[in-house]
């Protein structure tokens, strides 16, 4: 069994539905082929290497596949080219079987949100003992002031 790598960006403007729709039309070309889809997960946005079509940040995603007839392939290799939908695409085979994935994008992203989350709620507990400090400080100033105003009398 013949087993392959499929990378592809696209456009990082483009919404959540459209690159849904793009990943569904590229999995039912690759199912037309002949091929079985292993793993098609969404990697997110990136910032690329160098200007490619005017963008500098784009959207990766990553299909596994097994088989399908070589014709058909290489036929979905052009049309993948030719539509538009793809800034760049490659297509690598690979020695051995990959393994299956869960989806990539869900896990970051929860992982990314629960980052955030708790990097606020240190942002906020920071902010108030930064606040509570610069208080006390003043208050112990104040009173340094008032007893050296009471001595001076």
């Amino acid at each position: 069994m013949r087993y392959y790598e499929l990378i592809y960006i696209i456009n990082s403007n483009v919404e959540r539905k459209k690159i849904d729709e793009i990943i569904k039309d590229i999995g039912g070309r690759l199912k037309s082929a002949g091929s079985k889809l292993i793993n098609h997960t969404v990697w997110g946005k990136k910032k690329l290497a160098y200007p490619i079509k005017g963008n500098t940040y784009g959207t990766y995603i990553l299909a596994h596949y097994a088989d399908g007839d070589n014709e058909k392939l290489s036929e979905f290799d052009s049309w993948l080219k030719l539509s538009g939908l793809t800034i760049r695409h490659m297509i690598v085979k690979l020695d051995k079987e990959p393994e299956v994935v869960e989806s990539l994008s869900e896990k970051d992203s929860d992982a990314e949100s629960d980052k955030k989350k708790s990097e606020e709620k240190k942002d906020k507990k920071s902010d108030n003992q930064k606040i509570e400090k610069e208080e006390s400080e003043d208050k112990t100033k104040k009173e340094k002031k008032d007893e050296e105003d009471k001595e001076a009398e």
